[in-house]
């Protein structure tokens, strides 16, 4: 228990001085399923008000409730921060992995005017072209493609199957998952006349109903990955048309990304799932884009931008804001439209009633002008 208070800075609370040296075998996968084994994360504040019905051996805290604690009979920690601590709470608790050893597999394909830092573990059928730099410390798994002019810096991992096409410069400490693919060449084609896609775009839908020979724009830009880059599994990064597709630092990318040529993502972004750039994006710093976000060609993100699950976004946005929809919108006038429309139902009743109402007023109205006038036609023809 102590060991885990020092790992995680944390500062203990006991009942018994002897509490300090109690085992833990295992971290609670959430407070409702702990065990008398375990010690729980205690994140969320639903469970603040129920402590003492939690099974776990130990508990790790924030901070602010101290002082609250004193009927629990189990040991605590007091942390600043208790979802920052989880990082170094695991790290004790990690199973071992197995890395491919040091040096070259005799498998491998390494080109002889390729340089491998000290260190470095190639595994087996990795191949690696010509004029390729691999830094120090760096674990490339098996089966990964590295082509030709590829920098890569120290202390990377790079996992079974991914492939770095040429002139791809990727910082210290990367981190490629399975399936990855660097450098693929951009989607980019043009047509000898005017295509009806760019007719489109000006406004005029007069198109041709003939075929259109999509040719290929090549490639010849590259990819660079700055320091400390993290890339989920599958995920696609193009390469620049002309110059280069950039990540900046720091920026998380989760599973099944696509990065279109010539983009530019900031520092310290959050990329989750099946999110869709198309070309010639560029972002600034510490955007969050949620699932399946698509962002259209040719737009500009400012930096501190939220985007929600699903949004569509096809222009602009300024910095410093939280956007969702489709078409994206800021966060609040979504919510005013949605509210909106989800009191249409109740406003057409009502409306409904109001017309039903008059429509009986004017029948009545109609009713007794229809008697006076006949009472007023008889006055007269009895005089």
């Amino acid at each position: 228990m102590s060991d885990i208070a020092k790992a995680i800075d944390g500062e203990i609370q006991v009942k018994e001085e002897k509490d300090k040296s109690i085992t833990i075998e295992s971290i609670a996968v959430s407070p409702e399923t702990s065990t008398e084994n375990d010690i729980a994360v205690i994140i969320e504040q639903k469970y603040f008000k129920s402590l003492n019905k939690i099974k776990a051996k130990a508990l790790i805290l924030p901070d602010a409730l101290k002082g609250e604690t004193s009927s629990l009979n189990c040991p605590v920690i007091f942390v600043k921060r208790a979802r920052l601590v989880l990082k170094s709470l695991l790290q004790l608790f990690e199973r071992k992995r197995f890395f491919p050893a040091c040096g070259i597999d005799p498998t491998a394909v390494v080109d002889l005017r390729a340089k491998i830092g000290k260190n470095s573990a190639i595994g087996a059928n990795v191949f690696i072209g010509q004029d390729s730099k691999v830094g120090e410390n760096v674990i490339i798994y098996p089966n990964v493609y590295i082509g030709s002019n590829v920098e890569i810096g120290d202390n990377g991992i790079i996992y079974p199957n991914c492939s770095i096409a040429d002139y791809t410069k990727m910082g210290n400490r990367i981190i490629l998952h399975s399936g990855v693919v660097v450098g693929s060449d951009g989607y980019s084609y043009v047509t000898e006349e005017e295509s009806n896609l760019e007719k489109a775009k000006k406004g005029n839908f007069n198109f041709n109903l003939g075929r259109q020979v999509q040719h290929k724009i090549p490639s010849i830009g590259s990819v660079i990955i700055e320091d400390d880059v993290e890339i989920g599994a599958n995920t696609c990064i193009d390469s620049g048309t002309i110059g280069s597709t950039v990540i900046g630092a720091g920026t998380k990318i989760d599973n099944l990304v696509q990065i279109a040529h010539n983009c530019k993502i900031g520092k310290d972004c959050l990329i989750v799932g099946q999110v869709g750039f198309a070309g010639s994006v560029k972002t600034g710093d510490r955007i969050i884009a949620g699932g399946q976000v698509g962002f259209a060609d040719n737009i500009n993100i400012g930096s501190d931008v939220i985007f929600l699950a699903k949004a569509g976004v096809h222009g602009n946005i300024p910095g410093n804001s939280v956007y969702m929809g489709f078409p994206a919108m800021p966060y609040m006038e979504y919510l005013k439209n949605e509210k909106a429309l989800r009191r249409m139902p109740r406003k057409h009743e009502k409306l409904e009633g109001q017309v039903k109402e008059l429509e009986e007023k004017i029948k009545q109205l109609e009713n007794k002008l229809d008697t006076s006038l006949r009472g007023a036609l008889a006055t007269k023809q009895s005089h």
